[in-house]
């Protein structure tokens, strides 16, 4: 079950990393209900703050959604 919800939210920040990428802007997102807007020609600071924070984010969380997905696996079959 958590093997799932790491891959998902690892899809979901890979999602945004391809959006911000392509589109060359990225949403920023604060507390609450904000969302700021990152382009990178008017604001290359932070947008290349806030993707390389989604890419760490993504990595990360498949990462440990694959090893604890391989560990479930490894585990059952004991």
């Amino acid at each position: 079950m958590f093997a799932t919800f790491f891959l998902a939210i690892g899809a979901l920040f890979f999602w945004m990393v391809f959006k911000g990428f392509s589109d060359q802007e990225i949403k920023g997102r604060g507390w609450g209900f904000n969302v700021r807007i990152y382009r990178r020609d008017s604001e290359p600071i932070k947008y290349w703050v806030t993707f390389l924070s989604y890419l760490v984010c993504a990595v990360w969380s498949t990462v440990f959604g694959v090893l604890m997905a391989l560990r479930m696996l490894s585990n059952h079959g004991a």
